[in-house]
């Protein structure tokens, strides 16, 4: 049977979100795309005050790749990948990536990242598989709308079913994360690994060990 390891991305195998920084990279790549960081201001206060939610704030963000051709923007995007990531990244999570290659696991990333970059970071270290937030084509270009549900919370259970890449609950699998809203996620392996986890999660694993979860620490 195929043994598969999911990963999350951000505060998982990097220390921290990834949206923010690839935002600001972008920008200094594509500075004419600022008319659409101005717009998304009032946006960000709201997501902030928690009036809209992760879904609505990354629709608007979405906006700022409007009308780029893609090649274009994947060539921001990889460069991103190659040059800001490695900063990034948790050493225990590089380390265990290996461990799990070594032992022919298949690594899939499913992350609420966009895909445009996180496809590179996860052919970078040797993924198998990226699962992202889309965002949606047209003749070449970027429209500036996502393509289907953000990549986040049950939206990963969504994408792991409509692409048929999952494998029926198995004992052999794995799937790591930081945050609470990746207990869909966790619904595909029997070991459950909390990194790093925000307070929700390391509560909850602490009640359900018996149901595979473990807290690791990665740095």
């Amino acid at each position: 049977m195929m043994r598969v390891a999911y990963f999350d991305l951000d505060k998982t195998i990097i220390n921290k979100d990834s949206i923010v920084p690839f935002m600001i990279f972008y920008l200094k790549k594509n500075p004419s795309s600022i008319i659409y960081y101005i717009a998304l201001i009032p946006y960000f206060i709201l997501f902030y005050l928690k009036i809209i939610n992760n879904e609505s704030i990354k629709y608007r963000i979405a906006h700022i790749f409007k009308n780029i051709d893609i090649e274009f923007g994947n060539k921001i995007a990889k460069e991103f990948a190659d040059k800001i990531i490695p900063q990034l990244y948790y050493k225990d999570a590089l380390e265990e990536i290996k461990k799990l290659k070594n032992q022919g696991y298949t690594l899939i990333l499913i992350t609420a990242s966009f895909e445009i970059y996180a496809k590179y970071i996860a052919e970078n270290l040797g993924f198998d598989k990226c699962m992202g937030t889309e965002l949606w084509t047209f003749r070449g270009k970027y429209t500036g709308y996502m393509y289907g549900k953000n990549c986040y919370g049950s939206g990963k259970k969504y994408r792991l079913f409509t692409e048929h890449f999952f494998t029926w609950h198995s004992d052999k699998n794995i799937a790591y994360s930081d945050s609470i809203s990746d207990l869909p996620l966790f619904n595909f392996a029997d070991t459950k690994v909390c990194v790093n986890p925000d307070k929700k999660l390391k509560d909850y694993a602490l009640k359900n060990k018996d149901m595979g979860f473990i807290i690791v620490n990665w740095r």
